[in-house]
């Protein structure tokens, strides 16, 4: 083959070398020349530059082209003449190659020399063909060796293929028995699966029924808007479907691995292929069926809906397909009877190490950035750029622990698992670690703030009121008749915007912004008489002109949210007065200024109507109030107290101020406690309801990713054991080395997690502006509350470690 791609060579070279030499394909303005005349031609005129002037049109560029096509011919001949003198240089065919793409770049885009010099590309098609056919016949060398080895494969397949798969006759009684007896033997394994069957469809089941009762004691507006059932279902529910399925996804591998593991027992016993995908397929579905039972008569107890469990039956089938498609590969090893891949030696890469700390670092940083950005407030979305810090801090702090501490004796049998399976290891300790950072970071935190959440504490008032100052003598005439407690303080409404300085994605012209929050502002002195009205101590806030003072009006439990939802909260932009119909943008800063805020506190005044997203209290000097109100009437808010119902008698308001609803459904005229007060139990039940399944499933999965680990290491520990028997080490000093291995995975991750945590912990409650009080309540019941988590990981830790100490 090689012979027969040299010949190609030669040929293509002399045939450049006969096409430069005699076909006249350089047009020049009287005659036309060869390729090498023209250049021997303008080397004996006397005046190079000027012979190519006068000769040619566009001279210098005639000069560059056929330079390049000369230095092509040069290259092809001398390969060729090497090649006759049976000699090769390796690079001149890389050369030559590199060239040819390039003269041809250059001869199609300079279409003067293109369209005077046409038939210079014979010798480009030459090139070209002598490059295809030469690639052909290397290519074919390679298909020819691929070949045969795929037919070696292929025979060898067969053959084994006949010897795994093909038992004839039928099997004896006694086969039947073994594999029931086998089925009771490892009855625990089958357990663990059942549980983890039933835990997922409980949850579901759990979640969907929730979501009916929720929807059905909410308003309509709550179900749909971004305050209600809709935002709460996307971000608890979201994360808990996501967590259920990487959970059952970590159960069967284990299922998976486990069957691998045993499956040589029954190929000794002659089983057929059809026969073990029959019995696997009864076993996994008879454990599947066992947790949708178990699970549905735990369900019984709460959920009464049929419909309940059809929809969850639907969500829990779907996370079974899914969970099982991502060990498509290791099912499909098992039912061909293929042996486990074999592990090798695995070891840090050390060059790596620096690059690996640096991302990251700075991968951490963006993380908490993030995090405590105000429009993206304690997002969950972090997690990924948390996975890449985590990834770059485990990896890079690995390489060096395990390149300090390869030639000591006592850490080498501790941490045997860093040292020859270093990948694994960290993958384990990154994946530990995130789930305990979400743990402790982000669901217990949140859960303790519910614990420490008085919805009672939300509401001061029966019924609050806002009523523009047209209606205010009728609705002072309403509640006097119907004997009410009630005061009004002066208030302006407060529009915000969207303040994103960053441009919007259909255009780079500001255009008119539909999200317009709507807010109450009141004067430092109508301030100081709500804290009065609260049983709060005076609060001088000493502000000054053009200087806001914000109270957002939300429970602990709630997330920090920007006053104008705009990351830069210190400026943010409102404007005094309704929302507008409509602005020309480009004076945006005039129509929507930015403001001084000086300061803020979250803090119930009149109540929590719009989870803080809205309806917050904006405080300015009574200078500043008073030039407003000059203005026109201020509008004026009435906070009410009365046993009976007065609601209906007030229902004339928002017939009045329908208008007002076009920007956003969810402003009211009048807030009623009851409804509200429901909403948010019900709201709090689900969250609460949420994050202890979320904390629930987090734990099995750290445990399930342990158990993995360690089970699938079971033969190298067992191997170990008896090494270290024969060395004459001590039980005791081998119950040591077991207990230091197995903590080292359980305590760094917690460790670690913890670390991690208190920054997030941090950043959350300076989002929601937690007081000196608060954080010591949060400290105690967080305390509390994490304290029960370290038990559980002790006896899980235990029960681990004597698993595998049983193990010989």
């Amino acid at each position: 083959m090689q012979k027969r791609m040299d010949r190609i060579s030669m040929v293509a070279g002399y045939g450049i070398l006969l096409i430069a030499l005699f076909l006249k394909i350089v047009g020049g303005e009287n005659r036309r020349f060869s390729l090498i005349e023209v250049w021997v031609r303008s080397l004996i005129s006397g005046d190079f530059l000027h012979f190519w002037r006068t000769e040619f049109s566009s001279g210098i560029g005639v000069l560059v082209g056929t330079g390049i096509f000369l230095l092509l011919v040069l290259i092809y001949v001398l390969d060729a003449l090497l090649i006759t003198r049976h000699r090769q240089v390796s690079f001149l065919q890389s050369a030559k190659s590199a060239w040819l793409y390039f003269t041809m770049f250059f001869y199609f885009i300079f279409i003067q020399f293109y369209s005077s010099s046409m038939w210079l590309v014979l010798i480009l098609i030459i090139g070209a063909l002598e490059f295809l056919l030469n690639r052909y016949l290397e290519d074919k060398i390679e298909r020819d060796r691929k070949y045969a080895e795929s037919q070696k494969i292929e025979k060898t397949y067969t053959e084994d293929r006949k010897r795994r798969l093909a038992f004839p006759g039928k099997y004896p009684p006694a086969f039947h028995q073994v594999i029931r007896k086998n089925f009771r033997f490892y009855r625990k394994n089958y357990f663990l699966l059942i549980f983890a069957n039933a835990l997922a469809f409980f949850v579901l089941s759990i979640l969907i029924f929730t979501y009916h009762t929720f929807s059905g004691t909410h308003t309509q507006d709550a179900i749909f808007d971004k305050t209600g059932l809709l935002r709460i279902f996307i971000e608890s529910g979201g994360v808990l479907l996501l967590l259920l399925l990487l959970f059952l996804s970590f159960m069967d591998g284990l299922y998976v691995d486990f069957k691998a593991k045993h499956m040589e027992l029954f190929i000794q016993l002659g089983i057929r292929k059809n026969t073990f995908l029959t019995m696997l397929l009864e076993e996994f579905s008879f454990c599947a069926l066992a947790g949708i039972l178990l699970g549905g008569l735990a369900g019984l107890i709460i959920v009464r809906e049929p419909s309940s469990f059809g929809w969850a039956l639907l969500l829990y089938t779907g996370l079974v397909i899914l969970a099982m498609a991502f060990h498509q590969e290791k099912i499909l090893r098992l039912i061909q009877f293929q042996p486990r891949k074999q592990a090798k030696a695995d070891r840090p890469r050390q060059r790596w190490t620096p690059i690996l700390l640096l991302v990251g670092g700075l991968s951490l940083a963006i993380t908490f950035w993030w995090f405590q950005r105000r429009k993206s407030a304690e997002t969950l979305l972090v997690v990924g750029a948390l996975v890449a810090a985590l990834w770059g801090l485990f990896l890079g702090g690995g390489g060096l622990y395990v390149k300090r501490n390869r030639g000591k004796l006592g850490i080498l049998l501790s941490r045997n698992d860093l040292f020859y399976r270093f990948h694994k290891s960290i993958n384990v300790l990154l994946l530990a670690t995130l789930l305990q950072v979400l743990v402790v970071g982000f669901f217990l935190p949140r859960f303790v703030t519910f614990q420490l959440t008085s919805v009672d504490d939300q509401f001061p008032y029966g019924v609050v009121a806002k009523v523009k100052q047209p209606e205010v003598s009728q609705t002072e005439t309403i509640l006097n008749k119907e004997k009410a407690s009630w005061k009004k303080y002066p208030f302006v409404p407060v529009t915000s915007v969207d303040g994103d300085p960053e441009w919007e994605v259909y255009g780079t012209a500001r255009p008119v912004m539909f999200i317009q929050g709507q807010h109450i502002g009141i004067s430092e002195t109508t301030y100081q008489q709500l804290r009065q009205a609260n049983k709060l101590e005076p609060h001088p806030l000493n502000l000054k002109k053009d200087q806001w003072h914000v109270v957002y009006q939300q429970a602990i439990s709630i997330r920090g949210q920007p006053i104008d939802w705009d990351p830069q909260s210190s400026r943010p932009r409102l404007r005094i007065g309704t929302p507008l119909e409509s602005y020309n943008t480009a004076n945006v800063d005039m129509i929507y200024p930015m403001r001084h805020i000086k300061s803020q506190e979250r803090l119930i005044l009149t109540g929590m109507f719009q989870r803080g997203l809205q309806e917050n209290i904006l405080v300015f000097t009574d200078q500043e109030f008073a030039e407003q109100t000059k203005k026109e009437h201020p509008n004026q808010l009435f906070l009410i107290n009365s046993d009976k119902k007065i609601v209906p008698s007030l229902n004339f308001l928002k017939q009045k101020y329908v208008a007002d609803k076009r920007w956003d459904s969810t402003i009211e005229p009048v807030y009623e406690k009851t409804q509200r007060k429901n909403n948010v139990i019900t709201e709090n039940h689900l969250q609460v309801l949420l994050l202890i399944f979320t904390l629930i499933i987090c734990i099995f999965m750290s445990v399930g990713l342990l158990v993995a680990k360690f089970e699938s290491e079971q033969t190298s520990l067992i191997a170990r054991q008896k090494l270290l028997d024969q060395l004459g080490m001590r039980q005791k000093e081998q119950r040591g080395v077991l207990k230091q291995q197995v903590g080292f995975f359980i305590v760094l991750p917690i460790v670690a997690g913890l670390i991690l945590s208190c920054g997030f912990i941090g950043i959350m409650g300076a989002l929601r502006f937690f007081s000196i009080q608060e954080w010591l309540q949060f400290g105690r019941v967080f305390l509390l509350d994490y304290s029960v988590y370290l038990l559980g990981w002790g006896i899980i830790a235990s029960l681990i470690y004597r698993r595998i100490e049983k193990w010989r």
